[in-house]
């Protein structure tokens, strides 16, 4: 394409474009080759050096073939100055092509310089390729580092002149992301922001003192605190609702203050909100936040009721804290001062509270990979997810044999196996009480062991003793769904169905995506309150119906609907031929007479 103009976009998306802004046809290693002649100090390397960076893996021969392979098929790559890339016998040397890189020239020159190198610098230098291992992913780590350095020393000098305090921000908290130790730029950072969010006197935690002491002991106990690895937060944007634009801008605003405020402190790693956005507009967030090495995830969401956050500690997946706050149109400057210094200081607390756990997942990272595989198994109810999920949690044991998450993620599978297989299977619950026992023992602060050992005890009919467990369970985390939810499920085994719904409205609350397990007890606690279409519609919103079959039977047949009754009593005993109503009934724990006969009826008219 004779006559036009290339620019080779390195951060981002790594892309040859024509003077139009479309993209040309250049083979990926040809646009590796670019990148490196672009941003290197010289125009020009030999054939040797990019054939071994670009193929470390292959034998000499080979990589030269491939290097002269990848050159012909670039050779349609010219303007009116000539070829984009000309090659000798020794060596590649690069033609007339404009490169994002230059715009790290000359930062101190304007704000609009500076402004344009900060948008691609978030973007990261050749974050959308898989680079070669070896010298040429050193090469860009190099580089990276180097155009921070530049960012960081423009900074500093642009805060001198600037206006614009919204751009000063970004790059504050986009390099203290990167480095939180870095007092000048939180000093820059606070003096933006007219002060720190958070107090350096008062009632505050320890944390809070570490962060703002200018000397003496303080500083000293405050400089320990990043000799060991820090917890990074992700603080994850609401996304927009309704018709009230006003109030979702003052929102993410909001986000901006809460970040702010704990860019601050030096007791953690903060991503910064450009970050954040995406992960928030990801499909898989939880990958995203694993391969980002976040620890703690804000999450947030807007309702008519206000904006409702929720801390998430991910390596165990457990809420740590929650929390609703109104918010209006009326008074919103005033609203989103105050939420934001509550969720900032209720963070820093959380995050100073769980330092150990933070410093043992970091430990033993294997263990709580397998633990977090076999948790997200666990989210349908299927017999086959349920055994694999106990492979996982094994897997974690061999590797930490006192993980308190992973014995009780072993208690449940064997509790829930129990259920699903309808045999009274004492051994399964045997074995069920002896996991969750000593996930106790090895973390008594667990609320996920006093829940499970409440759901043993449910099954195994002392209902009292699980509504204890249970309600221990809830004070240690009273935002913790799943807590709820099993919470739930004794209150429908004791005879208390209206009170498991009100409990299960507020698990449906903190976990509007909530598994399998959550819709499964609603459906049975509206069976025994009558409400047979309820019952019904939760199941039929499972993603695996099958464990629900029996109550849909059981309904559609107090419904009066017998053909629809028989075909799913048809599909439950083609999941379970074995399964007996009286022998079922016998067993499982259910405290009043009425229930057990109103669950004999239904199923009985099914025609089990």
């Amino acid at each position: 394409m004779n006559g036009s103009g290339y620019r080779l976009q390195t951060f981002g998306e790594l892309r040859l474009v024509d003077a139009g802004g479309a993209a040309v046809a250049c083979p990926e290693r040809g646009l590796l080759i670019l990148a490196y002649l672009c941003a290197s100090e010289q125009r020009a390397a030999s054939r040797e050096r990019l054939a071994t960076l670009l193929w470390p893996d292959r034998e000499k021969s080979v990589a030269f073939n491939n290097l002269r392979s990848t050159l012909w098929r670039m050779r349609h790559l010219a303007t009116d100055a000539g070829p984009l890339i000309t090659a000798t016998e020794s060596e590649v040397a690069l033609g007339a092509i404009a490169c994002d890189v230059k715009a790290f020239e000359g930062l101190e020159g304007s704000e609009a310089a500076f402004s344009t190198a900060l948008s691609l610098w978030r973007d990261t230098f050749l974050a959308s390729v898989e680079l070669p291992a070896g010298r040429y992913a050193a090469w860009v780590d190099e580089k990276r580092r180097t155009f921070t350095d530049l960012l960081r020393a423009a900074l500093i000098q642009t805060e001198q002149r600037s206006d614009d305090r919204s751009t000063l921000r970004a790059a504050c908290m986009h390099l203290l992301e990167l480095d939180p130790a870095d007092t000048a730029i939180r000093e820059i950072l606070s003096r933006v922001n007219s002060g720190p969010l958070l107090p350096a006197s008062g009632p505050s935690p320890k944390v809070w003192l570490r962060a703002s002491a200018p000397g003496g002991a303080m500083a000293a106990e405050g400089d320990a605190v990043f000799a060991m690895p820090m917890p990074r937060v992700a603080l994850l944007p609401p996304v927009a609702f309704g018709s009230e634009p006003m109030v979702h801008a003052v929102s993410v605003a909001l986000i901006e203050d809460i970040t702010i405020g704990l860019c601050a402190l030096r007791s953690m790693s903060v991503v910064a909100p450009y970050t954040a956005e995406r992960i928030r507009e990801a499909a898989d967030k939880a990958a995203i936040l694993e391969r980002h090495g976040v620890t703690y995830a804000l999450d947030c969401r807007m309702s008519d009721q206000g904006l409702f956050t929720q801390l998430i500690f991910l390596p165990s997946d457990e809420i740590v804290w929650a929390e609703r706050f109104p918010i209006s149109p009326q008074g919103l400057l005033q609203q989103r001062r105050e939420i934001a210094y509550n969720v900032a200081r209720a963070v820093a607390e959380q995050v100073e509270i769980g330092k150990a756990e933070h410093l043992d997942y970091l430990a033993h990272p294997e263990a709580y990979y397998a633990y977090l595989s076999g948790l997200r198994r666990l989210s349908g109810l299927g017999l086959p997810d349920v055994r694999r999920a106990r492979r996982d949690f094994k897997d974690a044991l061999k590797l930490k044999p006192d993980f308190a998450p992973a014995l009780s993620g072993m208690a449940h599978t064997y509790a829930t196996e129990w259920v699903l297989t309808a045999r009274g299977d004492n051994d399964l619950l045997s074995a069920a009480e002896d996991h969750a026992k000593r996930a106790i023992e090895s973390d008594e602060a667990l609320p996920d062991a006093h829940r499970e050992f409440g759901v043993v005890k449910r099954y195994q009919g002392d209902l009292d003793e699980s509504l204890a467990a249970l309600d221990l369970a809830e004070q240690l985390s009273p935002h913790y769904a799943d807590v709820l939810n099993s919470h739930a499920d004794t209150l429908v085994h004791a005879g208390r169905p209206a009170e498991a719904l009100d409990k299960l409205g507020k698990a449906f609350s903190l976990n509007p995506l909530a598994p399998d397990m959550y819709l499964w007890i609603a459906a049975g606690a509206s069976y025994f309150l009558n409400q047979y279409e309820d019952a019904i519609d939760y199941v039929q919103r499972m993603k695996d119906r099958a464990p629900g079959d029996r109550l849909v039977a059981a309904s559609w047949a107090m419904l009066g609907d017998r053909r629809k009754a028989r075909a799913y009593r048809m599909r439950a005993l083609k999941a379970n031929p074995a399964f007996n109503v009286d022998k079922w009934l016998a067993v499982v724990p259910i405290k009043e007479q009425w229930q057990k006969d109103l669950y004999r009826e239904g199923l009985k008219k099914a025609g089990f």
